[in-house]
């Protein structure tokens, strides 16, 4: 079975729990926190892939690390996947919640690039705009990509919004040679 198969069901089972349990909003916090953690620390990752690393050794520092903070279904839910041999899955488990936890409450992402660092009032204007096209609400990273030169590129889900002028001069440039190679 495909990991994405694997991290979609576990994925799903934990949702359908908290959705049960009344404790969505505190399990996504738990997941955000674990996805963050193994962003941060590399190496927390690798231990839970690592065949050589014990099962029991794994769920001990999970439990060191996280216990204090976590619901208790949380770290059952964690134990769980470890006993089941499975902990390989659990970066992909986190980002498989975190996209389902995203669909149930309309929510999405979008990557804004400008050509310098803009303020929040023009970041709020962006989100605002996005929000409106969507009907959803918009989760925004922003970068600062000097090459666009100026203007914006905003990228959605599979969209992709090229208003920079770095995009219209490929754009005239390809025009221009279209036009000539149809002469």
């Amino acid at each position: 079975m495909s990991e994405q198969r694997v991290s979609g069901r576990y994925a799903k089972s934990l949702i359908d729990l908290a959705i049960e349990q009344n404790k969505l909003e505190v399990i996504n916090a738990d997941i955000l926190a674990f996805s963050s953690a193994l962003k941060a620390n590399p190496s927390l990752g690798k231990m839970l892939k690592s065949p050589i690393v014990q099962g029991d050794k794994k769920f001990a520092v999970i439990q060191k690390v996280f216990a204090a903070s976590f619901d208790k279904m949380t770290m059952s839910f964690i134990d769980i996947v470890i006993r089941k041999k499975r902990e390989y899955y659990l970066p992909d488990i986190a980002i498989a919640f975190i996209g389902q936890y995203n669909e149930i409450n309309k929510i999405t992402t979008a990557k804004v690039k400008t050509a310098v660092a803009v303020s929040d009032a023009v970041i709020a204007e962006v989100r605002t705009f996005i929000e409106q096209q969507t009907g959803k609400k918009v989760i925004l990273e922003t970068a600062v990509d000097a090459d666009i030169i100026g203007g914006l590129v905003i990228q959605m889900e599979d969209k992709l919004y090229d208003a920079s002028i770095s995009g219209k001069l490929r754009k005239a440039k390809q025009d221009l040679l279209n036009t000539y190679i149809s002469k």
